[in-house]
């Protein structure tokens, strides 16, 4: 059984099992209704994270086409999608069985909060060089699209290394059998409400004029150095999710687990997206230019 104060992982500190819930007080069951299986969190997995992709998509198209104005990136949108995504998950943690539901639609809307910030990542790198194509040694102007175009370049990378670090962490998991002992996942839990914390803190700062918190944000060593530490307690929350996936299968959870258990995958993966592409842009801003 998992102890932590990760609010995303409070279902399965309760007696899940169909067993505990018969013994519990008033819980009877005739017969055992369908379990948790490897199989079908994989299957919920995929499709939410699916709709987490399709609503990247959307999200980057309509920005780029102008459909969806370049202010959806406020501090105060970003965080009202902060709360809607943190009451919405606090929800399911709450009450896992509605997770079927409610979990692909927070998944896409997690998906376009992605796809808001990689276009973001793009049109800012883009718009240097299109105020400076020498840069990339172009001997013309760049158009605007081409420009995006150059800044995506930063998008893919983060992309293609999300995706090995995702594949390596399920390796180092399944091959290597490493595991995360109750304490550990308590202080990861723990730091990673801290720097959530620390974001929305940073949000609300700049919605009042305070300017945020620039040292951490910014393109300099203390501003990369939270970076990579931040990446590394991402690629942790993930090896959290492969945990607790196993554990409900093993402990036989209710079916609508699979749900909730994939969303928390998914989510998890997005948000070690987001932070290698936040890294990679902090990186080429620091070292682009020479």
């Amino acid at each position: 059984m998992i102890r932590s104060s990760n609010p995303a992982l409070k279902p399965f500190e309760q007696p899940q099992r169909w067993d505990d819930l018969q013994a519990a007080p008033g819980g009877k069951a005739k017969a055992e209704p369908g379990v948790m299986t490897l199989g079908g969190t994989i299957q919920a997995s995929a499709i939410q994270m699916g709709c987490a992709l399709g609503g990247a998509f959307v999200t980057w198209i309509g920005m780029n086409q102008g459909w969806i104005p370049l202010q959806i990136g406020s501090a105060g949108i970003v965080l009202g999608l902060f709360a809607v995504l943190f009451i919405g998950g606090m929800i399911m943690a709450r009450s896992p069985q509605i997770s079927i539901v409610v979990g692909p639609i927070l998944s896409a809307l997690y998906g376009g909060f992605a796809g808001m910030a990689s276009f973001f990542v793009a049109w800012s790198l883009g718009a240097q060089l299109e105020a400076n194509a020498g840069l990339i040694g172009a001997t013309e102007p760049l158009t605007r699209d081409q420009a995006i175009a150059r800044g995506a370049g930063v998008v893919l990378n983060a992309i293609l290394l999300t995706f090995g670090v995702v594949l390596s962490l399920l390796a180092l998991f399944t091959f290597g059998k490493f595991r995360l002992s109750g304490t550990a996942m308590k202080i990861i839990s723990t730091l990673i409400m801290a720097v959530m914390f620390t974001y929305v803190a940073g949000l609300v700062m700049r919605m009042l004029g305070f300017g945020g918190m620039p040292l951490i944000h910014e393109a300099g060593p203390v501003g990369i150095a939270f970076s990579g530490f931040v990446v590394v307690l991402a690629s942790f929350n993930v090896l959290m999710s492969f945990q607790t996936i196993e554990m409900g299968v093993q402990n036989r959870f209710p079916k609508h687990f699979e749900w909730y258990a994939g969303y928390a995958l998914v989510t998890a993966v997005i948000w070690l997206y987001i932070e290698i592409l936040y890294l990679l842009y902090k990186l080429y801003l620091m070292f682009g230019r020479e």
